[in-house]
């Protein structure tokens, strides 16, 4: 059974929940590695290029750069997908959490009117396994992954349609939308989603805003402004 909710908070991940910076090298080498096994080509990838690209889309660019032909990236893409994963788990990690997230997580957890989930442009496995090593993982009782998905804007169109009817949400500006680039806020937008950009990965405050962030934060620290752009009512958290 499925409770009523007031809203659904989506977070990206990468850049927005933890930090693109101490995470640099693991993005890269995830692609690098799973590339090079499966081709035996060893590309050059440079992450926060890609900020707010998903997963599929990152590597079909960079599978063709490296010399892939169109044809061949039908057969080699699934197969590099499927490749990141494996890369990713022998990587050594690090995971660190941006400013203010514990808290706000922890706070979004325990209201009656949220439900909190991820949209991210990471594949599930590595999405996954992130959020665990970041400690995280327990508080999200959705998730929505790029794995069938070559743009971000399909991804987050369908995640908020899902949380309307899934939730019987009245409006799509009832899904809240959290990241850290201009693609996150964009898809928002085409979605008719309520979006959050917050300036802890490679964009500042003005970039997100022109972008068209129905609001925007230097980090996710708890302040009356950020709780009043969730509609937290703090008398209602347990």
């Amino acid at each position: 059974m499925i409770t009523l909710t007031d809203r659904v908070v989506l977070f990206d991940i990468d850049g927005t929940l933890i930090s693109s910076y101490k995470s640099e090298r693991d993005e890269r080498l995830r692609y690098v590695d799973a590339i090079r096994d499966v081709t035996g080509k060893i590309p050059i990838v440079n992450p926060s290029r890609f900020a707010g690209m998903v997963d599929p889309q990152i590597c079909r660019i960079i599978l063709t750069e490296t010399g892939i032909s169109e044809p061949e990236l039908e057969n080699v893409l699934p197969r590099v997908l499927s490749r990141m994963a494996l890369a990713y788990c022998r990587t050594r990690k690090e995971v660190i959490l941006n400013r203010g997230v514990k808290d706000l997580l922890e706070l979004l957890h325990y209201s009656t009117e949220h439900v909190v989930g991820t949209v991210t442009g990471n594949i599930r496995t590595i999405a996954v396994k992130k959020l665990n090593a970041a400690g995280i993982a327990r508080y999200f009782k959705e998730g929505f992954y790029a794995d069938n998905y070559l743009d971000r804007n399909r991804l987050v169109g369908d995640a908020v349609r899902s949380c309307v009817s899934k939730y019987s949400l009245t409006s799509t500006k009832d899904v809240i939308i959290v990241g850290d680039t201009p693609l996150d806020v964009k898809a928002a937008s085409a979605a008719h989603a309520t979006s959050i950009g917050v300036a802890s990965g490679v964009y500042s405050t003005k970039v997100l805003a022109t972008s068209g962030a129905t609001y925007t934060f230097q980090d996710l620290t708890l302040t009356d402004d950020l709780l009043a752009s969730l509609s937290v009512d703090t008398s209602h958290i347990c």
